[in-house]
């Protein structure tokens, strides 16, 4: 099993028979610090939690699904919520705004024109 010194920077392998269920006192070869170390082995390859992704993905494809609506309603939303204005007028800035940075990034590249 490999414990860790108390310092954080060293790490040891020791036989799992050294320590005992109770846990001991050990101390560090190199820093001399001491602490109580208790059996446990060393997690290697940490899993990554599948679920986080799936909840990240589907929660994207909400919102695009949640844009795209609003974008398909958009005359009718206008109409019934007026202060909608703002949030169209809004996205159709960043719309400029992107084309422009694109426009910009793509000349430094020497694409297009």
């Amino acid at each position: 099993m490999i414990i860790t010194c108390k310092c954080k920077k060293y790490e040891f392998e020791v036989n799992k028979n050294e320590i005992p269920k109770e846990g001991r006192d050990v101390q560090c070869g190199v820093c001399n610090e001491v602490w109580f170390q208790t059996p446990y082995e060393k997690i290697t390859n940490p899993k990554i939690n599948k679920n986080y992704f799936s909840s990240v993905l589907i929660f994207l494809i909400f919102l695009l699904s949640c844009i795209g609506t609003m974008e398909i309603l958009r005359e009718y939303l206008v109409f019934k919520f007026p202060i909608l204005i703002q949030y169209y007028d809004y996205i159709s800035f960043l719309n400029q705004q992107i084309n422009f940075y694109l426009k910009l990034l793509l000349s430094f590249f020497s694409v297009g024109n």
